[in-house]
């Protein structure tokens, strides 16, 4: 596997740079398609990127190549009646599970309309391709999936009620849900195919980590990651309001009797726990240490790499980015900013670029040649 390059944007019109791990330089890449600032990224995938257009219409793209797919369009979403543009830049959607309308930006549409995105294969996207994606209906994530020359959408029937994360690995589709469960879906057939759902037991770090991680006060994601065969449940919490000397704070504290604004406290990671899935006992063991791995995690297909076989690479420990959606924008201040290097031998965090813009937007990820 190549060595992973971080995405982020660039002031210059129509482009976005790479940041190289292996070599600390960056290399811009100039993009053949009008108003990209005005893109949402929604992640990448065994090489792709999967982008909304200014119209929040998905393509894919191959940054490497040049090489890009239209999919089927906003409207064929499974939760979507119809969707009109009524003035520029504002699209009246009528859902399927309600009697009115509603209006969005191509913005709003967007965070609305996909929450990630992964391929099936890491081969060549062509028809064998599949595109699974997580999108919101009524504020739960569902799944839906389409292949390269498809009209539509098409949604899966799973049990899950509302999603955490997807991951695909040689046509297999795992796609977790709150227990922790997961879904095993085989994406060979034309119409994909649930093989099982594997419930095993909550880890007793977890339950106590609900009164150590108060949801008052923080926020979870929860991340697959396969590494070298094994089921990781990766989890990740955040401090809600975080002062400058690292206290998490209600939102009431960062409003003071001496400044006529509240105080920037931005979002911030503040704690990784990993978790292995031992598929005999159906049970999830957690995970001191990662040995030679390296976990990067975010709103991409998430993925595990041997530290020794990537320059740059630092071993046990986790490359994050930021993927809170639903704050990313409630602040002209921050946002696109929570990004870092988790160290799991001590508990710390490191910087993962000379960066102190608290905005970047669109948010970097990493992506991985293909």
């Amino acid at each position: 596997m190549n060595s992973p390059l971080l995405l982020f944007p660039m002031e210059q019109e129509n482009s976005f740079c790479f940041f190289s791990l292996a070599n600390k330089r960056e290399y811009e890449f100039k993009a053949d398609f009008d108003k990209l600032q005005q893109w949402r990224f929604v992640g990448s995938s065994h090489g792709w990127l999967l982008l909304l257009n200014e119209k929040a219409d998905p393509i894919l793209l191959n940054p490497f190549s040049g090489i890009n797919f239209e999919l089927p369009g906003k409207e064929t979403f499974p939760h979507i009646r119809s969707i009109q543009e009524v003035e520029d830049d504002v699209f009246e959607v009528h859902y399927k599970f309600g009697n009115g309308s509603i209006c969005h930006s191509s913005k709003t549409l967007g965070q609305l309309l996909m929450v990630k995105a992964v391929l099936s294969t890491n081969r060549s996207c062509n028809t064998n391709c599949t595109v699974i994606i997580m999108y919101n209906e009524l504020s739960m994530s569902r799944l839906a999936f389409c292949r390269p020359g498809d009209s539509g959408w098409t949604g899966f029937g799973g049990e899950i009620q509302s999603y955490y994360d997807i991951l695909c690995n040689d046509n297999t589709l795992y796609a977790l849900g709150a227990g922790p469960s997961i879904e095993v879906w085989d994406l060979y057939e034309s119409t994909p195919s649930r093989k099982m759902i594997i419930q095993a037991s909550c880890p007793r770090k977890l339950t106590e980590a609900h009164q150590i991680y108060p949801a008052d006060l923080y926020s979870s994601k929860w991340y697959l990651v396969l590494s070298s065969g094994e089921m990781l449940l990766v989890i990740r919490y955040i401090g809600e309001f975080v002062r400058y000397d690292g206290e998490v704070v209600y939102e009431g504290d960062t409003l003071t009797h001496y400044a006529s604004e509240p105080l920037v406290c931005p979002y911030k990671t503040v704690q990784f726990h990993v978790y292995k899935l031992d598929t005999d006992q159906k049970i999830w063991q957690q995970v001191e240490s990662l040995n030679d791995c390296a976990l990067f995690v975010g709103g991409y297909h998430s993925f595990c790499l041997p530290a020794k076989e990537h320059p740059g690479c630092k071993a046990n420990a986790i490359y994050f980015t930021d993927d809170y959606w639903d704050r990313m924008d409630e602040d002209y201040c921050y946002g696109g900013h929570d990004m870092g290097i988790f160290k799991l031998e001590d508990g710390s965090t490191e910087p993962l670029l000379d960066c102190h813009k608290q905005k970047i937007e669109p948010p970097p990820f990493w992506i991985v040649p293909n």
